[in-house]
């Protein structure tokens, strides 16, 4: 079997488990971590074994960078907020003719990222965006619930931060928390018409989920409308909706306005909501997972929803998740690797920027991330996706 040589670009912990889970894999010949700080990339090298080798690199200086990418055949993404590095990395590697793959979590860079298909095509490189968690499970759910229908008007993302994600996850200043910042505040994408149009972020939407019930969920800047629009020409409406208890919303609103205001710069406003979590109020609450502070019905911790006509009828389809692996870091490092390898396996024929609903096909993407969702409980393949058709609309 033919072996390529990976170049993983960020160490911290989604990309430290997708290198370990990379590593694994009988495609993968050897592994370059790369990280700004070069005891995090060899922390990470150390834990893949053999395979993986560790250097230094500044993401922001490009030729530093396409050099490195000179030393590989694929690039997987992982340094964040993608909103600031996402698009100069994949423009890099379009240069640097490599495949690329990312978990890119912004609307705006997956947008521009979008934008360059035409050059990557003319590079003859495949560029997968946004393959992790959501979007990347979400965009998988969303493919998969979009089959059951004969024709697709609209597709809603959703996740869910009410529900335990198992692992050891702690609530901490990150990128990740920035991001957080990015999306629930200033303007967001969403397709509406079949155009991608600016919203306000935090809008409530009262969704109705197939079996389930009705529930005020929020609106959020995310990837997945935008993805979907392109993926799916023929849709009407796409956007993207955070599960939480309405207790919440005001906290957020509040930070989003500061923000808005420029009274608080997206760093502050993360830095804020952790001291609030370490202050043990809302937040370390509903992460303790307290169902008293639940706005009911529960909803899965990640779904899609797809609203459209099946047979003649119109109809709602829900697909969500019955097991993750376990905790965020895993359930965004582990589903990038595992379409680093379906794309080694020569399962991706597309070139150009494309995103994971059109990359590949659902049954594969998840009977691969099965044996590793383990939380709540283990589900076999068959089992792992719920399906719920609802004609009661």
């Amino acid at each position: 079997m033919a072996t390529k040589r990976i170049l993983l670009l960020g160490a911290g912990a989604m990309g430290s488990l997708a290198a370990q889970t990379a590593a694994s894999f009988p495609e993968v010949g050897s592994l370059l971590i790369a990280d700004f700080n070069l005891t995090a990339a060899q922390s990470a090298a150390a834990a893949c074994g053999d395979k993986a080798q560790a250097t230094r690199i500044d993401v922001t200086n490009r030729a530093e960078l396409q050099a490195l990418m000179g030393q590989a055949e694929v690039v997987m993404n992982c340094v964040g907020p993608f909103f600031r590095f996402g698009v100069p990395v994949l423009e890099t590697a379009i240069d640097a003719g490599l495949d690329y793959l990312d978990i890119c979590d912004d609307p705006e860079p997956t947008k521009a990222m979008h934008d360059l298909h035409d050059r990557a095509r003319a590079a003859q490189i495949t560029a997968i965006v946004g393959l992790g968690a959501s979007p990347g499970i979400t965009s998988m759910l969303a493919a998969r619930a979009r089959d059951e229908l004969d024709t697709t008007e609209e597709l809603i993302a959703a996740w869910n931060i009410e529900e335990d994600a198992g692992g050891e996850d702690k609530v901490g200043y990150s990128a990740a928390i920035v991001h957080w910042m990015q999306q629930c505040s200033g303007a967001i994408l969403e397709c509406d018409q079949g155009r991608l149009v600016e919203k306000k972020p935090l809008t409530e939407v009262a969704l109705k989920y197939p079996g389930r019930g009705a529930r005020t969920v929020y609106t959020v800047g995310h990837p997945e409308p935008v993805s979907f629009h392109y993926s799916f020409p023929d849709l009407q409406r796409s956007f993207c909706v955070m599960v939480m208890p309405s207790l919440w919303i005001k906290e957020f609103r509040n930070l989003a306005a500061a923000i808005d205001r420029r009274a608080m710069t997206l760093e502050e406003a993360g830095r804020k909501l952790v001291e609030d979590a370490g202050a043990s109020t809302f937040l370390d609450k509903i992460i303790a997972n307290v169902a008293s502070l639940f706005d009911h019905p529960r909803l899965p911790i990640f779904f899609a929803l797809a609203q459209g006509r099946k047979k003649g009828r119109p109809a709602r389809v829900a697909a969500a998740i019955r097991a993750i692996p376990p905790g965020m870091a895993k359930a965004t490092g582990i589903p990038l690797a595992l379409g680093t390898q379906l794309f080694l396996q020569g399962r991706v024929a597309a070139t150009g920027v494309i995103a994971p609903e059109i990359a590949f096909q659902p049954k594969e993407f998840f009977d691969l991330l099965a044996p590793y969702c383990t939380f709540p409980e283990p589900r076999p393949a068959a089992e792992l996706v719920e399906i719920v058709v609802d004609y009661d609309l």
